[in-house]
């Protein structure tokens, strides 16, 4: 007689006979489980006009959120900031962030994750994705979900 089997969240179990048998899941590598590689690789996504619902032609490649290329942006930027912030403390000194900071800021953050476009006249540039991301809220607001949806970075097997 067939050995039966049935499925646990963690391994499967096999009767054989009077005894059951574990069979442990395979493992992976941390390699495998490394979300920066994957993200790593660029996704295009056309910019859809809230106001229209239609396609604009205007095509933008992202890396992910946790791409290195994100990752070494913000780390930066945040110890640009914590370095500023001591140096004005140990002055005895203070600075309050404007809102226009942390416009820029969005902007950068948004920004550094672009990599290319194309329907776009000018040429990609970082300075020129800041300058988009700095008219055009809405694309900023695409390119960061986009960014940040690591389907579209990661395939099913």
């Amino acid at each position: 007689m067939p050995p039966s089997v049935s499925k646990s969240n963690l391994f499967k179990v096999q009767k054989i006979g009077d005894i059951m048998q574990a069979e442990l899941p395979k493992t992976i590598s941390l390699n495998d489980l490394d979300l920066s590689k994957p993200c790593d690789t660029g996704y295009e996504f056309e910019y859809i006009p809230d106001s229209t619902g239609k396609p604009s032609g205007v095509f933008l490649t992202v890396v992910g959120a946790h791409s290195d290329k994100v990752k070494t942006w913000v780390r930066k930027s945040l110890n640009r900031l914590r370095e500023r912030d001591a140096i004005l403390t140990k002055k005895g000194k203070s600075e309050v962030r404007t809102v226009e900071d942390d416009e820029q800021f969005s902007n950068e953050n948004a920004a550094c994750r672009v990599i290319a476009w194309r329907g776009i006249n000018e040429e990609f540039s970082f300075n020129n994705a800041v300058l988009l991301c700095s008219i055009n809220p809405e694309i900023r607001d695409q390119i960061i979900k986009n960014s940040e949806e690591l389907g579209n970075f990661i395939k099913s097997k």
